[in-house]
């Protein structure tokens, strides 16, 4: 599961212009994420991703068209190993970078020693085009429709705001969103102090002074 962090090592810079120093142990608990707002349908969202890293050379230095997501994967040797690539590892890559806007992923394919012996980029809009054709592939609109839908849906079953209720939302593949209501449950994940801080009363504004006639 640490392969693609070092990949990361390898191919990042700490400043622009400098070089990869691959030679650091693998820290998962650094990260950079940006916040982003964007809309879905009638649904605004407001939303943070990590960002791996950005590119000196691309048209605009303006976040997010100068972010670059980095990705491993196998190497593929069958047009069968690279179908399935497009149909199921692409389908998250490109579900990972559209909504922030991340224009391309750069992925390295690796041996089964783990080393990286190719790179390749995918632009995250022309994704779409390797399974276009195939009938068992994915669409990206049936995908935005579908999460649109499970956003109007999760609205409209939240109803009760407590930080202590856990609404568990499941899925299978030809089924319907099935939702459960737990409370206290293992699924809970909000530290105590977080909800108090969250949860305690703030000062009221202050009222403005009606107008004497």
């Amino acid at each position: 599961m640490y392969m693609g962090y070092k990949f990361e090592q390898y191919m990042c810079a700490d400043k622009p212009g400098g070089s990869p120093d691959p030679s650091g142990e693998v820290n998962t608990n650094v990260a950079f994420c940006s916040v982003l707002r964007s809309r879905l349908g009638s649904h605004p969202l407001l939303f943070s991703g990590e960002v791996d890293c950005t590119d000196p050379q691309a048209p605009s230095t303006q976040p997010p068209t100068c972010y670059v997501e980095l990705k491993t994967s196998k190497e593929m040797h069958s047009p069968g190993q690279w179908r399935s690539f497009y149909r199921h590892k692409l389908l998250k890559w490109w579900a990972q970078s559209f909504l922030p806007g991340v224009p391309s992923v750069v992925a390295g394919f690796r041996n089964p020693e783990g080393f990286v012996c190719s790179l390749k980029t995918f632009p995250t809009m022309e994704m779409f085009e390797y399974v276009r054709n195939d009938h068992d592939g994915w669409n990206p609109s049936v995908c935005m429709n579908f999460c649109a839908a499970f956003l109007s849906f999760a609205q409209s079953t939240v109803v009760q705001d407590d930080p202590r209720l856990i609404y568990l939302f499941s899925w299978e593949p030809g089924g319907p969103v099935t939702v459960s209501v737990h409370r206290d449950a293992p699924y809970a994940f909000l530290p105590m102090w977080y909800v108090e801080a969250m949860t305690q009363d703030l000062p009221s504004p202050p009222k403005t002074p009606s107008p004497n006639y």
